[in-house]
């Protein structure tokens, strides 16, 4: 925490200190002890791999102040799930919206939104662990995910390269099924309601014009498609670490393909 408990309100001329006494009086123990805890956890970045922590700095909050929104931040990186108390209504829900700007690569800034799992209170668990046993039965490791995907996500189709990615990408599944989840509901949608593109559920863009100009960044966007030709993937949407999910979409049949899962690609 940033501020001392003396300095965080609960209740107009109460602060958490009041709270915590007011645990420690009533002989609550188990809960005085959580919360005190709470405020003697070590710094965010603290055993955090450097890849992490330098894409971490790299972004910036644009609605919170620094205190409250880089927690936040740090867990839409990381996928984690944040903590905190549900003193106001934006912070009694089990998922917010994180709005952050990230400096990219190439010295461009993107401005990035992602949704977290908030804890705040006993009844915001339950959705959460939902939501993971959910993702669960897509697959506990990339094999399996792959070998549940139709399943798991039966609106999109997988050109072969993919299966390697998830490889390469085990440490990133969860925000990866989480991802895929949303680009399967935006296919599913697209197919029932029609238009000439899908209306998404998160955040795609297609890549920038000096990308689409430059023959050699052009061409590494190209990945094998579920019919066997080379085809390019220019649409993405972000998972984690700067992760990217390479897509291209198709509005005669309304089919989402996803033809790359990976790291950032050369900028």
């Amino acid at each position: 925490m940033a501020r001392g408990f003396h300095e965080t309100p609960c209740l107009p001329d109460y602060s958490l200190f009041d709270a915590c006494r007011e645990l420690k009086t009533r002989s609550y123990r188990d809960s005085y002890v959580f919360v005190i805890r709470l405020a003697t956890k070590v710094p965010l970045l603290i055993d955090i791999g450097e890849e992490i922590g330098d894409r971490f700095r790299a972004c910036e909050e644009r609605t919170l102040a620094p205190s409250d929104g880089e927690p936040l931040v740090f867990c839409a990186i990381t996928d984690g799930v944040a903590v905190g108390f549900p003193s106001l209504p934006e912070w009694d829900l089990d998922r917010v919206t994180v709005h952050f700007e990230e400096l990219l690569p190439d010295e461009s800034i993107e401005l990035v939104s992602e949704d977290i799992d908030q804890l705040s209170r006993a009844e915001h668990a339950d959705p959460i662990c939902t939501r993971y046993r959910n993702q669960l039965l897509a697959g506990s490791d990339a094999t399996s995910l792959w070998e549940n995907r139709q399943t798991a996500f039966p609106n999109l189709s997988f050109g072969p390269g993919v299966q390697g990615n998830l490889r390469k990408c085990s440490r990133w599944l969860s925000p990866i099924i989480q991802k895929l989840r949303s680009l399967d509901g935006s296919a599913r949608e697209w197919r029932e309601l029609g238009g000439s593109m899908p209306i998404w559920k998160t955040k795609v863009t297609p890549e920038s014009r000096r990308v689409k100009d430059d023959p050699v960044l052009r061409e590494s966007r190209r990945f094998a498609s579920r019919g066997g030709t080379r085809e390019l993937f220019e649409w993405h949407a972000r998972f984690g670490n700067s992760g990217r999910i390479h897509l291209r979409f198709d509005s005669v049949d309304r089919n989402i393909e996803i033809g790359y899962i990976g790291p950032h690609l050369p900028l």
